[in-house]
C-alpha cells in the first residue's frame, strides 16, 4: 500500500508518495526536522529535480514564496544563487546526483538572494541515506552570513600575511573572471571550466593566465590564496 506523505504534513511536495514501511521512518525524520529552529533542511529523492519536504526554517528563510521550492525544485533554488556562483554549484550538485554510490557528503558555500531581497551566505551539505531501500538526499543549510562579515572585516583590516597592502588599489576583475576564479578555487581544470561556462578551452586558459598576472602570483595555489583577500572566495569542497 502507498500513502501520500502530504497527509502527514503540508510542507511536503505534491509527489511525496512512499510505501507504508517507509512512512513511519520518514514521519520521525520529518518531526525531528520541524523541531530544528536554527537549521534549514530539505529532503529530495534520487531524482535531482524534486524536493519532497522542507522544514519551516527553510521556508521562512526563502521568504514569501517559500513553498515554491516544493513546486519547482532545484531550478527554483538555483534561481536564488548569485550569478557568479550558480554554474559551479549546479555542476557539483549534478555530479553528486549522478553518482549513486557516493557516501561522502557534498559541502558547498555560496550566496543567495531570497524572495524578500535579503542576501545570505550559506554552507550547504548534501548527505545521502538509505531508508528501507529508498535513497534520499538530505540537504542541510547553515546561515553563515555573520561569520562571513566578521572574517571579511578581519582580512581587510588585519596586518596578517594574507592582507592586501594598504597602498594597493582595487583590481579590475570582470564578472567572467570572477566565475573562472571561483571554479579554479574548487579544483576544476581549464577544460572543465570551459564546459561549465560554455567557452573554448583556449579562452579558459587565457582567463587563468590573466588572473595569475593580475594578482602577481606564480601559480594557481597562490592565486586562490591571494584572491581571497579581494573577493569573498571560499572553496565549495
Amino acid at each position: 500500500m502507498k500513502m501520500n506523505f502530504l497527509e502527514l504534513h503540508p510542507s511536503l511536495g505534491p509527489n511525496s508518495v512512499f510505501e507504508d514501511a517507509v512512512v513511519s521512518k520518514m514521519a520521525k525524520i520529518k518531526e525531528a526536522c520541524e523541531r530544528s529552529y536554527g537549521l534549514m533542511i530539505g529532503i529530495c529523492g534520487e531524482e535531482q529535480g524534486n524536493f519532497s519536504y522542507c522544514n519551516k526554517k527553510l521556508r521562512d528563510s526563502i521568504g514569501e514564496n517559500g513553498f515554491e521550492l516544493l513546486a519547482d525544485g532545484w531550478n527554483f533554488w538555483f534561481s536564488m544563487i548569485d550569478p557568479g556562483e550558480v554554474l559551479a554549484v549546479k555542476a557539483q550538485v549534478h555530479n553528486i546526483f549522478m553518482n549513486p554510490d557516493t557516501k561522502i557528503p557534498l559541502v558547498l558555500s555560496y550566496h543567495i538572494t531570497n524572495c524578500n531581497g535579503d542576501r545570505m551566505y550559506l554552507r550547504h551539505e548534501i548527505c545521502f541515506h538509505q531508508v528501507d531501500g529508498r535513497r534520499i538526499a538530505i540537504n542541510y543549510w547553515h546561515d553563515v552570513t555573520e561569520k562571513e562579515r566578521i572574517e571579511r572585516h578581519l582580512k581587510r583590516s588585519g596586518p596578517g600575511d594574507g592582507a592586501p597592502a594598504s597602498n594597493q588599489g582595487p583590481l579590475n576583475i570582470s564578472s567572467r573572471e570572477e566565475e573562472v576564479l571561483r571554479l579554479i578555487a574548487n579544483g576544476f581544470s581549464s577544460k572543465e571550466i570551459a564546459d561549465i561556462l560554455f567557452i573554448s578551452n583556449h579562452t579558459a586558459i587565457s582567463h587563468r593566465k590573466n588572473l595569475i598576472e593580475k594578482f602577481q602570483v606564480r601559480n594557481t595555489a597562490h592565486l586562490v590564496k591571494k584572491a581571497a583577500d579581494f573577493i569573498c572566495l571560499e572553496p565549495f569542497l
